[in-house]
């Protein structure tokens, strides 16, 4: 416990903090899955934010809402929850997806300065797996680590664009330095533009609400083909930038290419509407002592090319 809150006040992403928590709790409770989950910016929805062991359902960025289910309870209430068997809870809400059974289930909310940011819990496929004593440690891995998250929360807030969650220019300078040291080669480093095709339409057909929620679902789509260490920068609009570290331009390339079949792939459903959308990209990698904004400008001109090629593609610079 004591390394764990150690760990924690290390100078970590909040992402990494994220994930050592649910790591930590899946093996302080000894139990195969563990999750964190945090509000979005409305504080509408419980996001799913880091989790140990497998994903209960397909599609592991499923949402809860607030007082939706027991994560949304545990949220709505502020209190601890504990069922032997989850799936008998009267609060609990069956999902078409759900892969494999729940078993027992513990969750607690997390709270910073009087204010939930989230929920904290664990399941086990076994029946009756968490005690009281496992409630009452959660409770206190809980306390004692909201502060370190929500630190790291604001430091993050001050990265990213509030509409997409994607890093906006602070978390540009950050994850892309400007200035490079002239006395070594740089090491493979490769960006990849991407543009949403015809976004216009999108807005024009269904409103700018609808629009800025497709953003959002393909940040969540480019993010999710990524490897670490590699950032998603909402370059403006309907623009992003991928920053492939240590990618060279073949491994960019592909890369470019799982993210551009992920887009197309995915029917976005936004209140009962569906929409399709498609990304066109331009790839390129930096040569050596290149400067931030040449590179960027190739990756841009193959971008363009893409659209003049039909749209719905990757060029290479």
């Amino acid at each position: 416990m004591t390394a764990l809150v150690a760990d924690l006040g290390r100078e970590l992403s909040l992402e990494e903090r994220l994930q050592l928590l649910a790591d930590r709790t899946a093996a302080l409770l000894e139990t195969p899955r563990a999750s964190v989950r945090l509000f979005n910016a409305t504080r509408t929805a419980l996001l799913a934010s880091a989790r140990a062991g497998e994903s209960i359902h397909a599609n592991p960025n499923l949402e809860f809402q607030l007082g939706e289910g027991l994560i949304g309870w545990i949220a709505e209430a502020r209190m601890p929850l504990r069922s032997g068997d989850a799936e008998s809870d009267p609060r609990f809400v069956p999902r078409a997806d759900q892969q494999t059974r729940i078993g027992s289930f513990v969750g607690v909310p997390l709270v910073e300065a009087g204010q939930c940011i989230g929920v904290l819990s664990a399941s086990n496929p076994t029946a009756d797996a968490f005690s009281a004593d496992d409630e009452q440690l959660l409770t206190l891995i809980a306390g004692m680590c909201a502060p370190h998250l929500e630190i790291a929360r604001l430091h993050r807030l001050a990265q990213v664009d509030p509409l997409t969650g994607a890093l906006g220019r602070r978390g540009y300078d950050k994850a892309f330095p400007e200035v490079v040291a002239r006395d070594h080669r740089v090491k493979p480093l490769s960006v990849a533009m991407v543009d949403l095709d015809h976004f216009k339409r999108v807005n024009d057909e269904h409103g700018h609400a609808t629009g800025d929620e497709v953003l959002r679902r393909v940040t969540l789509l480019l993010a999710s083909v990524l490897r670490g260490g590699d950032a998603v920068i909402r370059h403006g609009g309907e623009e992003f930038l991928l920053i492939l570290a240590g990618a060279d331009l073949a491994q960019a390339r592909r890369v470019a290419e799982r993210a551009r079949a992920a887009v197309e792939a995915r029917v976005l459903t936004v209140k009962g509407v569906s929409v399709r959308v498609t990304v066109s990209i331009g790839v390129a990698e930096r040569r050596d002592e290149e400067p931030r904004e040449i590179l960027v400008a190739r990756a841009d001109a193959a971008m363009f090319a893409a659209k003049r090629g039909g749209r719905n593609r990757v060029e290479v610079a």
